[in-house]
C-alpha cells in the first residue's frame, strides 16, 4: 500500500501544480503496481477498440472491471460475447486461457464487473476499481468519457476522432498534456513496421521534397435534408437523457442515433475514416509542428455536392494549404470523399499513380481500394491503404534494394494496444498516436467540416485555435455543453 499511497500523493501534487486541475484519488492507479499484476480496464461503449478489449483483455494480462453504456440494450450482446469467449477458451491447453475462461464466464453472469450507464458517476464512485479506460462509442461521447478518466488519473485508449469538434480536440490534447498520462487513439497504422519505416524514408529524403498529398474515401455522406422531427417513445433500456450527454436536449427519435449522419452529433467521414488515412501524411510530414508555430496559418476551402448545415454532403473535396515546416516545403492536402471518391477524383489519383509507374488502371484501382492516402515527392511516392497499415513505395524499381518493412532507427512496435498497455504499466513503449498527435490531427480534419459550410476560403491559426477574423466560422469551432456535462 505504501507504493500506491506515494502514487496518489504524486498525482495530487501534479493537480496542484497544474493550476487547480483535480485528479481524483484512487486506491490503485495504472502506474502504481508491478508489471505482473492485472490491469483493470473500464470500457465505455462496445465498438472497434472497445470490442477488442472486451474479449481480448486476458491477452494483455488485464481484465474488465467495468463496462459503461447509456444504451443498456447493448449490454446483452456484451454478455453473450463473454459467454462465447468463455466457451472458446475453456478447452485450451493453456492454463492461463482456462483461468480467463472462468473470468469471462463469471462476467457473462454479471459477476465481478460493474455495469454502468453514466460515465461521470462511474468515475465518481468507482475510480478505485479502475486502472485505465477504453472508449469507443458515438463521437459526441469521446470527449466527456476521456475527460472523466483523465481527471480521475486514468490512462485512456480512445476511438477516433478526439471529440466531435475542434474545441473538443483541443481540450483533450491540453488535458492529456496536463495529466501526462498515457493516451492513444485507435490508429492501426502507427503500430506496424511499414509505417515507421516510411517515417525514416521521408526523413532521409528518399522520395525527395513532398509538397502534395491526396487522401480519399469512397463512401460519401448521407446528405440528409432535415434533422429528425417529432418524437417517439424511448425504448426500454435506453436512457435517452444520458445518451444525449453533452448535446442540447431534443425529444427522442431513432434517427438521431444514425451513426455519422448529423453535424450535431459527429464529425462525418473526415472523423470516421479521414483519421485513419491521414495519420500517415500528418506524422511523416511533421504537421504537428504548426500548432506550436505562433505565426502559422492554414488555408482551407471545400467544394461539395451542396452546402448542408445539418448533415454531410454526398461528395466533398477539401483542400488544405499548409506552410513550410523546418526543411519541408509548403504542402497541399486534398481530401476526396464521395461515391467513386467524388467527381473526377478517381482519374486524378490514377494520373498521379501513372507518374510513378503504375499505368494499369486496374492495378491503380486495386491500390486505391476504398480509402487511402498518397504522398507525392519529387523522386517518388508513398501510398497508404485505408488504415495506413500497408505502405506501397513507388516507383517499385527504386525500392527493390531498400528496406521498407522494418524501421532502422525508430523504436519497434508491439502493436497499438500492447504499446499502450505497456505505457500504462510504466514500461517503455513508443506510442505515435497519442492525444498530442490525435488532437491536432482531429482539429485539422474538422476544419474541412467547417469549410464545407462556406462558399469561400477560410484561414485558420492553429496556435490560437481560431479562424482569422471570421466570426461565422469561429462560431462552429465548439458547441455549448449541456448543463451537468463537461470535458
Amino acid at each position: 500500500m505504501k507504493r500506491h499511497d506515494t502514487r496518489r500523493r504524486f498525482l495530487s501534487q501534479v493537480g496542484l501544480a497544474l493550476g487547480g486541475l483535480t485528479i481524483l484519488p484512487s486506491a490503485r492507479t495504472a502506474f502504481g503496481y508491478a508489471a505482473n499484476e492485472r490491469l483493470r480496464l473500464a470500457v465505455f461503449g462496445n465498438m472497434y477498440n472497445a470490442a477488442h478489449f472486451l474479449v481480448a483483455s486476458h491477452t494483455y494480462n488485464a481484465e474488465i472491471s467495468a463496462i459503461c453504456n447509456a444504451d443498456q440494450r447493448k449490454i446483452s450482446s456484451v454478455l453473450k460475447m463473454w459467454e462465447e469467449q468463455a466457451g472458446k477458451l475453456s478447452g485450451s491447453q493453456n492454463p492461463q486461457d482456462r483461468r480467463a475462461a472462468q473470468r469471462y464466464a463469471e462476467m457473462a453472469q454479471r459477476k465481478g464487473v460493474i455495469i454502468a450507464s453514466d460515465v461521470r458517476r462511474l468515475f465518481r464512485e468507482s475510480a478505485d476499481q479502475i486502472d485505465a479506460l477504453v472508449v469507443s462509442d458515438y463521437d459526441h461521447f469521446h470527449g466527456v468519457a476521456c475527460g472523466a478518466a483523465l481527471r480521475a488519473g486514468k490512462p485512456v485508449c480512445s476511438e477516433r476522432p478526439l471529440g466531435f469538434n475542434i474545441g473538443d480536440a483541443r481540450a483533450l490534447r491540453a488535458l492529456a498534456a496536463q495529466t501526462k498520462l498515457p493516451t492513444t487513439y485507435r490508429s492501426p497504422g502507427t503500430g506496424v513496421g511499414q509505417f515507421r519505416r516510411a517515417m525514416e524514408l521521408v526523413e532521409d529524403g528518399v522520395i525527395g521534397p513532398i509538397s502534395e498529398v491526396h487522401v480519399w474515401l469512397d463512401r460519401g455522406g448521407p446528405d440528409r435534408d432535415a434533422i429528425p422531427s417529432g418524437s417517439q417513445p424511448v425504448p426500454e433500456g435506453l436512457d435517452w437523457d444520458l445518451w444525449l450527454g453533452p448535446l442540447a436536449w431534443r425529444e427522442y427519435h431513432p434517427d438521431w442515433m444514425s451513426y455519422s449522419h448529423w453535424r450535431e452529433t459527429c464529425s462525418g467521414g473526415l472523423g470516421v475514416f479521414g483519421m485513419h488515412a491521414s495519420i500517415f501524411p500528418f506524422v511523416l510530414l511533421g504537421l504537428r509542428e504548426l500548432w506550436d508555430a505562433t505565426d502559422a496559418k492554414i488555408r482551407v476551402q471545400a467544394e461539395c455536392a451542396r452546402r448542408n448545415p445539418v448533415s454531410f454532403p454526398r461528395w466533398e473535396r477539401v483542400r488544405w494549404e499548409l506552410p513550410a515546416r523546418r526543411t519541408m516545403p509548403p504542402l497541399t492536402i486534398v481530401w476526396h470523399h464521395g461515391p467513386d471518391f467524388g467527381p473526377g477524383s478517381r482519374e486524378a489519383i490514377r494520373g498521379r499513380l501513372r507518374q510513378f509507374g503504375l499505368s494499369d488502371a486496374k492495378a491503380a484501382d486495386a491500390l486505391m481500394a476504398s480509402a487511402g492516402s498518397m504522398l507525392i515527392g519529387a523522386d517518388g511516392a508513398l501510398v497508404g491503404n485505408d488504415h495506413s497499415t500497408v505502405i506501397t513505395c513507388l516507383p517499385k524499381e527504386k525500392f527493390e534494394k531498400i528496406e521498407t518493412n522494418r524501421p532502422q532507427r525508430i523504436p519497434a512496435t508491439h502493436g497499438i494496444y500492447k504499446d499502450w498497455i505497456d505505457a500504462c504499466r510504466g514500461q517503455s513503449s513508443h506510442i505515435i498516436a497519442s492525444f498530442d498527435i490525435g488532437g491536432p490531427l482531429s482539429e485539422l480534419l474538422m476544419l474541412g467540416n467547417v469549410a464545407t459550410q462556406f462558399d469561400r476560403a477560410l484561414v485558420y491559426e492553429p496556435a490560437k485555435g481560431q479562424f482569422a477574423g471570421d466570426e461565422a466560422a469561429n462560431a462552429l469551432i465548439r458547441y455549448k455543453y449541456r448543463y451537468g456535462w463537461t470535458l
